[in-house]
């Protein structure tokens, strides 16, 4: 199956931004040099991008991917950002890690947790890999848009294709990095736009449970406006960034608001942040 080869939609160029920004936190405060994230991506759109910022901050990067295709398109965008000689991408087909123990600062996947066939397993073979950080996004079940997703795939009879709801439980993945000689530093949100966490148009979605109103759906303008090809990501280079981000900015209110009881209804990821108790 040929590689995605374009990011698609508001909500995924939302979501490249709030990820890019919440790592560039992440390395200021904590200056890591070895980066390992994988064994899969986990944003819809070009996989292998999620780690840029961290190479941008001075990290060297080991990215794991599940198609020899990926691999090689990403090789492809990280080469076009001068970051060729901050990254290794290695075609891993299974859910593991395969590398020797305590090899990284920093060990990191956004949603691949629930999509491994033995969650548990992942978690002990990050914490192996770390030397202090471990890093852990899991989708928000409780968004408020998490269950009517859910219905969606019903309605619409498509399979639910975004692994384990029990996987995405956090006191889970805190109760097993305590296991493994981790304590927790930090309990994050991520990706907090105002629409609900559903990965196809609203419009669409509704249409599923409203049938009259199939009729009235089209194209999106969104997803044609919001289209960027492998040569044309607007996220990593300041200038087309400092441009998005004034046309797309309002859309930021609630990821920047304080107010946690609000932000994790809106809030289409939660992360765990770990540091390794023996870490010099």
């Amino acid at each position: 199956m040929p590689a995605v080869d374009r990011d698609t939609g508001l909500g995924t160029t939302y979501e490249r931004l709030a990820v890019a920004m919440m790592l560039e936190r992440f390395a200021e405060r904590h200056k890591v040099r070895s980066v390992l994230e994988g064994p899969t991506d986990g944003i819809t759109g070009i996989r292998g991008l999620n780690s840029i910022p961290l190479a941008q901050a001075g990290a060297s990067v080991e990215l794991l991917l599940g198609d020899p295709d990926e691999v090689a398109l990403a090789e492809t965008i990280w080469d076009n950002l001068d970051l060729a000689d901050r990254v290794s991408i290695r075609h891993a087909p299974e859910a593991t890690l395969g590398v020797a123990p305590r090899s990284f600062d920093l060990v990191w996947n956004f949603n691949a947790i629930p999509q491994a066939p033995e969650p548990e397993r992942l978690i002990e073979e990050m914490c192996s890999a770390s030397k202090r950080f471990v890093m852990i996004f899991v989708s928000n079940t409780l968004n408020y848009g998490f269950g009517i997703h859910r219905l969606h795939h019903v309605a619409a009879r498509e399979p639910w294709s975004h692994g384990d709801i029990a996987a995405m439980n956090t006191r889970m993945i805190v109760d097993h990095l305590g296991k493994q000689g981790f304590r927790v530093i930090e309990r994050t949100l991520v990706d907090t736009p105002w629409w609900p966490d559903i990965d196809s148009p609203i419009e669409e979605v509704a249409a599923t449970f409203l049938p009259f109103l199939k009729r009235f759906v089209s194209a999106s303008k969104r997803l044609e406006h919001y289209t960027w090809k492998a040569d044309s990501l607007p996220y990593f280079q300041q200038d087309t960034r400092t441009q998005l981000l004034r046309e797309i900015g309002k859309h930021f209110a609630i990821e920047h608001a304080r107010f946690f009881p609000l932000r994790i209804l809106f809030a289409h990821h939660r992360g765990i942040i770990a540091l390794r108790k023996d870490a010099s």
